[in-house]
């Protein structure tokens, strides 16, 4: 009780950390792994531009955690320039068959950055990124894994001075992350590290 007083007298902030709620996880009876994957660009369904960039070069970085020889991320773009691809919004219109010939890699990891934002209201705030991703077998098509995670941060003041001060402490972290390029970067992290350890 004593304990409970201090807390709310000094207006303390509670700091909560969960993930998204479980989800399916497929993988298919005929799962092998590829000798070499490209990670292909994000689709995008947020509002963010520089989520998609920094969540497909995490993507990039933790498959060499599972002993997957990567395509490096450049030469895929250039592949796909020449092609005429610069969006993974665009990578629907492509056969798998196609993609894997251009990339010179015989597994194809899409993705889809499904949720990438924060909210600050009142005495709550979040930041929550949530990534859907397919590896797909690019000479038969085939889907060999696909899985959906997320990752959310999230706060509550227990007074209105901790709710004034955390709201321009948030402010400020957003506008620090927006200028580096590296927006919800440890709910980033979090969120492809759980979806990378659902592969076989």
């Amino acid at each position: 009780m004593v304990r409970g007083r201090r807390l709310q007298r000094w207006g303390i902030l509670l700091l909560l950390l969960a993930g998204c709620a479980p989800s399916k996880v497929y993988v298919s009876k005929t799962y092998h792994t590829p000798k070499r994957v490209a990670v292909l660009p994000m689709s995008n369904e947020t509002n963010d531009l520089d989520g998609p960039v920094l969540v497909r070069k995490l993507l990039q970085e933790h498959l060499e955690d599972r002993f997957f020889e990567r395509a490096p991320l450049e030469e895929i773009d250039a592949a796909l320039r020449d092609h005429g691809f610069t969006d993974g919004g665009q990578l629907r219109a492509a056969k798998p068959q196609d993609l894997g010939e251009w990339t010179k890699a015989d597994g194809l990891l899409y993705s889809v950055l499904e949720e990438f934002n924060y909210l600050n209201v009142g005495f709550y705030w979040q930041r929550r990124v949530k990534i859907k991703a397919r590896l797909v077998d690019a000479g038969t098509g085939e889907s060999l894994w696909e899985s959906e995670k997320g990752w959310i941060t999230q706060g509550i003041a227990t007074s209105k001075r901790e709710a004034e001060r955390q709201f321009a402490i948030q402010m400020a972290i957003k506008a620090a992350e927006k200028m580096t390029h590296q927006p919800l970067r440890p709910e980033s992290l979090e969120a492809v590290y759980r979806l990378i350890r659902t592969l076989p």
